[in-house]
């Protein structure tokens, strides 16, 4: 099967220059940048070093990975932030575990054997507490909702309906894997600082569009209980 990478970035270009070059061909078909607007020269690296850019139409995390969902070849999809936080090393083992026949793979940085370097206390805090939610409200078994590096497949994906634009993706799509019943695993992912630029979450702003995304997905799924039949 072919497998797709999508690596989004906004002004990451201290990073890029060190994780893109890490990733060997071997492991993936194609890998596509989604950009979401870099001014630092984001774009410029990638495309003076054969990568393929795609920038996206809409602002927000959610929007630039629905784009780089529809223009992807893969029937395995691969979203890999290259900030640093996300160790591509580890890409042939999130690939390996998906081929084990699973419809989702989080590289998980609170699975026993993980670690994360670059949490703070209201970050770490913050995961567990959405992460405990999300068990708790769909029935799931995950340990870290909200870590952008995972693996899924097309044809499982497509029976979403993945609506989050920004950052709130990231728990939207972990909570639909689960309502529908796929086929879910973790492996243990350690997660090393960010090399450089801004981080973009904002904790209480972006905490405040995952709480409201996992009670819209909540409403959704006890509004379906009741539809007549």
């Amino acid at each position: 099967m072919k497998i797709t990478l999508l690596a989004p970035t906004l002004n990451e270009i201290e990073a890029v220059r060190v994780v893109l070059p890490k990733i060997k061909k071997e492991w993936v078909d194609e890998i596509i940048v989604i950009d979401g607007g870099s001014t630092d020269g984001t774009v410029e690296y990638c495309q003076n070093n054969g990568y393929l850019v795609h920038r996206q139409k809409g602002r927000g995390y959610g929007n630039g990975m629905r784009d780089g969902y529809s223009v992807a070849q893969g029937d395995i999809v691969i979203e890999f932030p290259p900030d640093g936080n996300s160790p591509p090393e580890r890409i042939p083992d999130i690939i390996k575990k998906i081929n084990e026949g699973y419809d989702f793979v989080v590289a998980s940085r609170y699975k026993a054997g993980a670690k994360s370097y670059d949490d703070d206390l209201l970050t770490a805090v913050g995961n567990k507490i959405f992460t405990f939610l999300v068990n708790l409200l769909f029935g799931a078994n995950y340990t870290d909702v909200l870590i952008g590096f995972r693996a899924y497949r097309r044809e499982s994906f497509s029976e979403l309906k993945m609506t989050a634009a920004g950052l709130d993706w990231s728990v939207q799509m972990p909570i639909q894997f689960a309502k529908v019943g796929f086929k879910i695993a973790e492996i243990p992912v350690d997660e090393p600082k960010r090399i450089g630029g801004q981080r973009k979450m904002s904790p209480f702003k972006t905490g405040w569009k995952i709480l409201k995304i996992i009670i819209k997905e909540l409403h959704n799924s006890i509004s379906l209980r009741y539809l007549p039949t």
